[in-house]
């Protein structure tokens, strides 16, 4: 939609250069207007006094278009995200459910050295010995989820990374995990735009959260990361330093 606005603002504003110059336009290029007879003066007039408004829809045309597009922008990267956040969660990977399953069994083989369930029992799954660790899903529209992950001795999750794959485009997120919670996430969007998100917590839970995009860089702080009941609050931006205007004139100074 922002560039069908962009080509229509485009249209209207090369329509209403033709009457530039006491020119009227036709079907090929234009005609002087002396060639057209009285005619021509009331067709100037017309766009004399249709040129100003014409120009500010022409003006407020490309500005929707240009906000269209970050909206635009800003959807699709909100979507990938979601997306690749939903196809590494808790019930859905591949690996979690593996590790429920080899819960399950392993607890099963305490009292059942042999596997085998005795009358009127049901055994669970077997999820076998090897975990997986790579997985790819493509939906119903074709869009490919590739998921990645590395693992520690203790089958915690230590890297992941989602690529999705759209039609052509990628969108990626890697993740590698700390201790108490912390996290950084390296993303590249669709358009190679690359932004960060950096997550420390110490011991007690406190948190600092570093984002940084094209747009700069925000901060977080949260009061405990594990109290379900508390949210990160954007730490405010320090105003920028005074600079006096050129020429030392106006304004006031620093002490």
């Amino acid at each position: 939609m922002a560039t069908a606005l962009t080509e229509l603002s485009d249209t209207f504003d090369n329509d209403a250069k033709k009457f530039s110059g006491g020119s009227i336009p036709a079907t090929y290029g234009t005609i002087p207007g002396k060639d057209i007879g009285s005619i021509a003066t009331p067709l100037v007039s017309f766009y004399t006094a249709w040129s100003s408004p014409m120009h500010k829809a022409v003006d407020g045309l490309r500005a929707l278009s240009k906000l269209l597009g970050y909206v635009a922008d800003a959807a699709e990267g909100w979507d990938d995200s979601v997306a690749a956040q939903y196809a590494a969660g808790p019930g859905r990977s591949p690996y979690q459910e593996w590790k429920g399953k080899k819960a399950a069994w392993d607890e099963w083989l305490k009292t059942h050295p042999d596997g085998k369930p005795k009358e009127g029992e049901t055994a669970p799954e077997n999820p076998g010995t090897e975990p997986p660790l790579h997985y790819t899903k493509t939906d119903e529209y074709g869009v490919e989820t590739d998921v990645v992950i590395k693992i520690d001795a203790a089958g915690n999750v230590t890297e992941q990374t989602v690529t999705i794959t759209d039609h052509g485009t990628n969108y990626t997120e890697h993740t590698t995990y700390g201790e108490n919670g912390a996290y950084h996430t390296t993303t590249t969007g669709r358009d190679g735009s690359v932004s960060t998100e950096n997550v420390q917590v110490d011991a007690s839970g406190k948190g600092t959260k570093t984002v940084v995009t094209k747009d700069g860089t925000t901060v977080y702080t949260i009061s405990n990361i594990k109290d379900e009941n508390a949210t990160w609050v954007e730490v405010p931006k320090p105003d920028p330093p005074y600079r006096p205007p050129p020429g030392g004139g106006g304004g006031h100074q620093l002490k």
